[in-house]
């Protein structure tokens, strides 16, 4: 079921990241394939239509990803890095260098498979559904890096070519016109893209599809009709209609519906690719490849299982009380997303060692979506390696997202009965929890953004929800959070959480609208020699 990851990229002169007309340069080694002799033929392309995915699997890109959606929230505290919560970071952290640079590192790769294969009467193509298959593929790709620099940074550099040396210094784009690019690209690869159950015979699923394309649409149509962007200039309301259109389209193709197993086996490898998931990166365990950071393993799984005080696992990020309170009283998700620091210390003690203690634990509780057993993780070849694929995009995202444009179109009694499946399933049967939401109006709505938090919390939602809504400042730093809990250990295999005492935590330095956006990479505003203006503030 992965094949995917199987890239193939290494070698290809065609995903160079520079190029040069230097006539010594241009000079051609004799049986060395170039990209004017590449994409000639049926497995050419399938292998540039991969090489398209490649910087979804780099360690930074899914660090970055884990970092600015959950530990600038009142979700999730990064061990090492208070900078984050504190709003205090610059222009010169390396995540961000990191995320800017492999998102483009995809847009050059869809890019030049555009250029390339778009229209193109290629001689050696057998499969000319193919051919338009594998466009589609580089649209949709192109657009999620877009969505994803767009969301981090506001308006960036809009490249849609292939770009020579003296071409590459670009000034930024407007974020209206990035997202308007972005709707160009995934209304195409809609209209192209198979359904994802094309790919169950194949062994080919996590590539992109239909279902994935629309439920994109839904993401940036919401994007741009929330309020909390409404200085921006691709601020518009008109986009909830729109957002709930796509996700109605999305709906009707049959394919996908929420997955009713246990709700902590949606994020095991043994559910990978299920009913429920959209788009989602496919990882799995290489031990020949050992490399720390050049292994085909989830990065983000190793970031987030609990601290030991040693190297594994590395536990660098901590779930908040916060979120923990967040849940309603026996809501089965609290436990399958969240693993307590004393339960988590009682499942990895070694034989005749009495019960011990998360190390410089900082809140309690760990993400439980991002992790492995002792025996799983001692298995992987490599610690970093684990094989966890990570969910990009499920549909009870999709559903929560079209309760909301439900309700701003007017349409409440949608936006509820949508909220409530995603409730219905959390409760498993169980009626005495977790009752139908029959609220109106702003209740309904607070009803909605809770729901979103604890059905998606860990999974990289957290920041933007806050940000597009308008709540990050009253969240953060007018009401502030609760980081720490109190654990103790009942002696009967359960735990006891109550408040720790601390302080309740304020992000006092968080400040709009600077915080609606992160700060491009200094190195990228340096090297433009001025032409790509930094975000204000930084």
């Amino acid at each position: 079921m992965k094949n995917l990851r199987n890239i193939l990229i290494a070698g290809l002169v065609i995903f160079s990241m520079t190029a040069c007309d230097e006539e010594f340069l241009d000079t051609v080694k004799i049986g060395e394939q170039t990209e004017g002799s590449f994409y000639s033929n049926d497995a050419e392309l399938i292998k540039a239509a991969n090489a398209c995915y490649a910087p979804l699997w780099e360690y930074h890109y899914n660090w970055g990803r884990t970092t600015f959606g959950n530990s600038t929230t009142d979700d999730a505290v990064d061990r090492e890095d208070l900078k984050m919560r504190e709003y205090t970071y610059d222009a010169t952290a390396f995540l961000f260098t990191y995320n800017y640079r492999y998102n483009y590192r995809g847009i050059l790769i869809a890019n030049k498979l555009l250029a390339n294969v778009e229209g193109k009467d290629i001689a050696g193509v057998e499969d000319k559904e193919l051919q338009k298959r594998v466009v589609a593929e580089a649209k949709f790709m192109r657009a999620y890096y877009y969505y994803d620099l767009v969301k981090n940074f506001g308006g960036v550099p809009l490249v849609t070519t292939p770009l020579l040396g003296d071409e590459l210094n670009k000034t930024r784009s407007s974020a209206k016109e990035i997202y308007n690019q972005i709707e160009i690209d995934l209304k195409d690869a809609a209209e192209v893209l198979p359904l994802k159950s094309t790919y169950f015979e194949s062994n080919d699923l996590g590539r992109a599809t239909k279902g994935a394309a629309l439920a994109m649409l839904v993401k940036v149509c919401v994007s741009q009709a929330s309020s909390g962007y409404s200085t921006q200039d691709f601020y518009n309301e008109e986009k909830w209609a729109e957002a709930k259109s796509y996700a109605e389209k999305l709906f009707s193709l049959g394919e996908y519906d929420l997955f009713t197993g246990n709700y902590h086996d949606l994020f095991t490898e043994a559910e990978e690719n299920n009913e429920e998931s959209i788009f989602e990166v496919q990882f799995y365990d290489s031990p020949k490849d050992d490399g720390a950071f050049t292994n085909n393993g989830n990065f983000t799984t190793f970031l987030n299982m609990p601290w030991l005080g040693g190297a594994d696992p590395y536990g660098r990020y901590q779930a908040t009380y916060d979120l923990y309170l967040a849940f309603e009283d026996g809501d089965p998700r609290r436990d399958a997303s969240l693993i307590n620091s004393l339960q988590f210390a009682d499942q990895w003690i070694l034989d005749g060692e009495t019960p011990g203690v998360v190390s410089e634990d900082l809140t309690g509780f760990s993400n439980y979506k991002h992790y492995l057993s002792k025996e799983a993780y001692k298995a992987l070849g490599n610690f970093r390696n684990s094989p966890i694929n990570e969910r990009i995009i499920r549909l009870s995202d999709v559903y929560l997202l079209y309760a909301e444009a439900c309700y701003h179109t007017n349409a409440e009694g949608d936006a509820r009965t949508y909220l409530n499946k995603v409730r219905e399933r959390a409760r498993q049967g169980n009626e005495t929890i977790l009752p139908d939401i029959t609220a109106s109006g702003a209740d309904l709505l607070n009803a909605i953004y809770r729901e979103r938090r604890v059905e998606l919390c860990g999974e990289g939602h957290r920041f933007h929800d806050l940000v597009r809504t308008g709540r990050i400042e009253q969240e953060l730093k007018i009401d502030g959070y609760k980081v720490k809990a109190s654990l103790t250990r009942n002696g009967d295999g359960t735990y006891t959480v109550s408040d720790s005492g601390n302080p309740v935590y304020k992000a006092t330095n968080l400040t709009l609208p600077k915080h609606l956006y992160f700060p491009l990479p200094q190195s990228e505003v340096d090297n433009s020699g001025g032409l790509i203006e930094q975000n204000p503030g930084y």
